[in-house]
Formats: C-alpha cells, structure tokens, sequence
C-alpha cells in the first residue's frame, strides 16, 4: 500500500514517516510539502491513504479540497492539533475518510490509517452523533412539528440554541427547574429528537432560513444572535 504524508511542517512530516516507515505495513511513503506535490506525479505512483496535516483549521480544508479534486479516488486522513466535532464534520463532508488529533498515540495512527485503507472511515463518536443528529433533524422536523410549540416552549428551545443548562435556562425565564426540565422534555417529544444539540439544529434551521411557525414569539427570535 503506497502511503503520502503531506505537512508543512518538516519536522514533523520527516518524523511521521520516519515512525511509519518502521511499521513495516506501507509498501512506500511519498512525503509531500503540500497537496499540489502531487500534480506533478504520475498515476502509478499516486497514494491510496493519504495523511493531510493542518496545523491551520482553514488552510487544511482548502488543502483537502484541493486533494479531493487532484486524487478523487485517494482517501484522506486529516491531521489536526486540537480537532473540535464541528471541524470533524467540515472534514467529513469535504470528503475526508478520516479525522483524529496529533495529540493521537502512534499505535493509533496507525490503526487509524490501516482501516481507512481498508474502507473503513475514522472519525471520533462525537462526530458522528452530531451528522446523526443533523440528518434525523433535518429529515423530521416540519412545519407541522413546530408549529405544535407553545411560545414558552420557542423561549426554551432558543436558550438550548444557545447552550443554556435546564438550570440556566429556568433562572433566565424565572421558573423552576422542574419547570424547564419538563418543557425541554416536551420539545424533544414534539420535535423528535433526544439531545439539546439536534434541538437546536431544529432551532437554527427554521428560524436562521426565516420560516419559522408563526408563533414564535419575537423574544425567542431575540435570545440568539443569528449571523
């Protein structure tokens, strides 16, 4: 299996594969100071994995567009420093076949990279909970769901948009936490869903695209600064 490694930093691109070059499981490693390296090489000796280093968020995605429209049959395995899930969602729907952390143990990289070979994609759990969530929100909410919301109940939601706890959330409206615990209980009845982040996609879906139900109070909308 021909494996590149492509990073800016020579450092560390030399000692990674210095390190893979000692597994013993890579027919070659091709190191890259940048995905446009590979423009130049033929066919024949294009990688199959490929590790992509980003020690800048932006720059890395530019990068991995760049390899998926250069090698579309490549898979490519994102290097980070401290990767959050919403990069590891960015990096999945760019076309990435993984994602993981350079804070990572070596065993792991490796693993990593031996199942991305073989098919498999790497990403962390979190990751994929949160492209769950998104598709299952995506995929159930509609008008009729939310227009079952009561205006306390938008207040709510638009707090969980926001990242407030129950108890957060029970002192900003002046209620209990009984309270608010029961009526964030019935916002993911009647929206569907089982965490505070997929209510929240529903939140931003219908009220950031302006169609939300019309009883919305004009306070929700307020809570969240939407940009």
């Amino acid at each position: 299996m021909k494996l590149g490694v492509a990073s800016p930093r020579v450092l560390f691109r030399k000692t990674l594969c210095a390190f893979l070059t000692g597994a013993g499981i890579f027919d070659s490693i091709i190191e890259l100071d940048n995905v446009m390296d590979l423009a130049s090489r033929s066919d024949k000796s294009q990688p199959l994995v490929l590790i992509l280093h980003a020690s800048d968020a932006p720059a890395g995605i530019e990068s991995l567009n760049q390899l998926c429209y250069l090698l579309p049959e490549a898979r490519v395995l994102f290097l980070a420093d401290e990767p959050d899930e919403e990069l590891g969602v960015q990096v999945l729907e760019a076309g990435a076949w993984g994602c993981m952390s350079t804070g990572e143990s070596p065993e792991v990289l490796v693993k990593a990279v031996s199942k991305v070979a073989a098919g498999e994609r790497w990403f962390a759990h979190r990751v994929t909970d949160t492209v769950i969530d998104r598709f299952m929100a995506g995929r159930r909410i509609s008008p009729t769901i939310t227009d079952s919301l009561t205006p306390r109940e938008w207040e709510v939601l638009a707090l969980i948009a926001q990242g407030y706890s129950d108890k957060e959330v029970a002192s900003s409206l002046f209620i209990s936490r009984e309270t608010a615990r029961s009526h964030v209980k019935s916002i993911y009845k009647k929206l569907q869903v089982s965490t505070r982040r997929a209510a929240a996609v529903c939140y931003f879906k219908h009220v950031r695209n302006k169609s939300g139900p019309s009883n919305v109070p004009p306070e929700a909308i307020g809570i969240v600064d939407i940009v």
